[in-house]
């Protein structure tokens, strides 16, 4: 009995006791207490993240997502929160987030609850970037659909141009993927981020950092031919932006026992879409890429980069090759890291990881890269005018506004090219747009510029003022001066020869698919002639006997053939009727003629292009036909 007197025991506990005692109230209550705290910084941080009027949202537990933080943090806008979802209770990982200014949003799983309070506000959009980092493919592509989901179901956001990155790292995967997302008319823009492209990007920036004139690349893995696929389309940039290089071109060599046939698919994959090689000449030496060879094929000659891509490099290999070619930048892959650092490990070399990012500097997307040469390209024009304005700043110093406006030109592009009946990624040499169609791009980029900037609180006026927020050019596009509207159209183009060097061209959509009725109408029918107009102002004329048919929501009417209405409606009560069946359709032409039961029709932008079960044609506005008809 401790407490007791016996023989052996004191009288009272000995002070040590009392302290233990103490000790193990004090340390259980402080265990409580920091699960309290935890789970109140928690809620917390879960309430500001609603509070925020615009938002970057990273979502999964990749070992990259960390830095991923880091990156976004020191990019976003002062006005947008960073908003990181986690559902392992990582408190190192929540740690790390909020001391880069971040909030974690605690959750066991991603729900359409969830990332509403995430992406929007009050049923608008509310994100500028979502950044999907997963480990694994098919949960990206699952957060990925539901995401689309809501930005789709929500009010677009003129101040805004969204974008959903989605990380996978194949970059074959990745550009696939990626053509099946791009030219929807959808109010943002998603793309993949493939760890091995923006590893390319950073060697190919590296090569024009050291002024490189030849390239020794050994390895035929993906990062190689990710290397020469940067370099074609870099290639491809300067002709478009017409940047003369003083030098002679870069002289590549490829070093591998199978260096023709990977040369080989290197040019099959870019005549893929329409691209040359964009390289002038690539060596072949097909040999086992040992030391002896690689210092024979190097040189030693101070404006050599050689590239050692090997997917399982030897340990001790480009610190052995680095002792014998001292003049020449070596850039090797380490497997072990995930990092490309700015300064070299031991003299010109530097090991790099396959990664997400170089530096603090966030990953690129294609529609960013492609706003970026815009600007460069804008930038070109100006001459000693450059930074007069913060319009005219460099890329990396242009505030986020002007950096979303280049962006939007992008969007609207995209977007634009899918109103008239086209579509992107076509695999060939795609089709010219005709003068018409580059008229109606133009007008739609000027609408979307006067939008965002409309958006952002600038208002028109008779001058220029950029410190209080004046354009002359907030007019309609016809109100606009000559060359304002000659400066739109020179960009559409540019944007268009821009998107052709990444092998992305439209052509026209001739393919029929299925979609399904749904809905009600009502319906009488007609005992005499009757004359209406489509939404794009053609004449149409209904005979007696035909039905005479009403939206109840909008009170729109049309008149339709007896055996047509017949064929995709079923009487419910009285004059309404039940819309049924499946027609096949597709987007519209700009311009193209259809002849109607009713009479002919003229297609316009936005337009789609219905057949019914006996062969007849009609023409659907977007905005009926998406109330109209489901996609089966």
């Amino acid at each position: 009995d401790p407490w007791g007197s016996a023989p052996g025991c004191p009288v009272q506990p000995p002070l040590a006791h009392h302290l233990a005692r103490l000790c193990a109230l004090w340390g259980a209550l402080a265990s409580v207490l920091g699960v309290v705290a935890a789970m109140l910084r928690r809620q917390l941080d879960r309430w500001l993240a609603a509070r925020a009027d615009r938002a970057i949202v990273v979502l999964g537990a990749a070992e990259q997502a960390a830095a991923m933080v880091r990156a976004a943090a020191a990019e976003r806008s002062p006005s947008a929160a960073l908003l990181v979802v986690d559902h392992t209770g990582d408190e190192a990982f929540a740690a790390t987030v909020r001391s880069q200014g971040g909030r974690v949003v605690a959750a066991e799983g991603v729900d359409a609850d969830l990332l509403r309070s995430l992406l929007t506000r009050r049923g608008r959009i509310a994100v500028e970037t979502v950044q999907i980092i997963e480990e694994r493919v098919p949960e990206a592509l699952s957060t990925f659909a539901q995401i689309a989901r809501v930005l789709d179901g929500a009010e677009p956001n003129p101040a805004l141009v969204s974008r959903v990155q989605l990380r996978i790292d194949d970059p074959w995967a990745a550009e696939n993927w990626r053509r099946t997302v791009t030219g929807t008319q959808r109010t943002w823009l998603a793309d993949a981020l493939s760890a091995t492209e923006q590893t390319a990007r950073a060697l190919v920036a590296r090569l024009d950092w050291v002024q490189a004139e030849r390239l020794v690349l050994a390895g035929r893995g993906d990062l190689a031919a990710a290397v020469l696929a940067e370099l074609a389309r870099a290639e491809r940039e300067r002709r478009v932006l017409r940047v003369d290089r003083a030098a002679a071109p870069l002289q590549v060599t490829v070093v591998d026992e199978s260096a023709a046939e990977f040369v080989a698919e290197h040019t099959a994959q870019q005549a893929r879409f329409g691209n040359d090689s964009g390289l002038a000449e690539v060596r072949v030496v097909a040999r086992a890429a040992t030391d002896a060879v690689l210092i024979a094929e190097a040189g030693g000659e101070l404006n050599t980069v050689l590239v050692i891509a090997d997917d399982e490099p030897e340990l001790n290999r480009p610190t052995r090759l680095a002792g014998q070619l001292p003049q020449v930048t070596i850039l090797a892959v380490d497997p072990a890291s995930s990092e490309f650092p700015d300064q070299p490990l031991v003299g010109r070399l530097t090991s790099f990881g396959v990664g997400l990012l170089s530096g603090d500097e966030p990953p690129e997307d294609h529609w960013t890269r492609i706003a970026r040469l815009l600007h460069a390209a804008y930038l070109g024009q100006l001459g000693d005018a450059v930074g007069s304005r913060p319009s005219s700043r460099p890329w990396t110093e242009l505030p986020t506004f002007y950096r979303q406006s280049n962006l939007r030109l992008v969007h609207a592009l995209l977007t634009g090219v899918a109103q008239l009946g086209r579509t992107w990624a076509a695999e060939g040499a795609g089709e010219e747009l005709s003068a018409a169609e580059i008229d109606f791009l133009s007008r739609a980029e000027h609408e979307s510029w006067r939008r965002f900037y409309t958006a952002h609180g600038w208002r028109p006026g008779p001058r220029r003022d950029d410190s209080r927020l004046v354009h002359d050019w907030l007019v309609d596009w016809d109100g606009l001066p000559p060359a304002a509207r000659m400066r739109t159209i020179a960009g559409v183009r540019r944007s268009l020869a821009l998107l052709d060097t990444a092998g992305y061209r439209s052509q026209r959509v001739r393919t029929l698919a299925p979609f399904r009725r749904h809905g009600e109408v009502r319906a009488t029918r007609l005992t005499e002639t009757h004359r209406w107009l489509t939404e794009s102002g053609s004449e149409m004329t209904g005979a007696a006997g035909d039905w005479l048919v009403t939206d109840p929501e909008t009170g729109r009417q049309w008149t339709a053939d007896p055996r047509a209405f017949a064929s995709g409606h079923e009487r419910i009560e009285g004059d309404r009727y039940r819309r049924t069946g499946t027609v096949l359709a597709r987007p519209a032409h700009l311009g193209e003629q259809v002849d109607t039961i009713e009479g002919p029709a003229l297609g316009h932008a936005g337009d789609w292009l219905v057949q019914g079960s006996l062969d007849e044609l009609w023409l659907v506005p977007t905005a009926r036909f998406r109330t109209a008809y489901e996609s089966v």
